[in-house]
């Protein structure tokens, strides 16, 4: 059998996995919070009247899409990891 066809055992094939689950949950994280940045940025647009809300509801906003940029940084950081696991045990 060769390296690519051998079933993973052992920690390598438990780091892909682990790598792979954070990957994906911290970029479904990341997508929930730029679409709550997006509902808050949109919403307040709506209140041009009232600055003092509307300022609030854009620091909630850019909170969000901090949170977001971040999250998916470590989202694709993780699937970086997982990919060179998977390089390195198929040399």
């Amino acid at each position: 059998m060769s390296a690519m066809t051998q079933p993973m055992h052992g920690s390598e094939g438990r780091g892909r996995r682990l790598a792979r689950a954070v990957a994906v949950l911290t970029g479904l994280l990341g997508v929930g919070e730029l679409i709550r940045w997006g509902n808050r940025w949109y919403v307040s647009t709506q209140y041009p009247d009232d600055a003092t809300y509307s300022a609030t509801l854009e620091v909630g906003a850019h909170q969000a899409l901090v949170t977001a940029l971040v999250l998916l940084l470590v989202a694709a950081g993780a699937a970086v990891i997982g990919w060179r696991l998977r390089v390195t045990r198929a040399r």
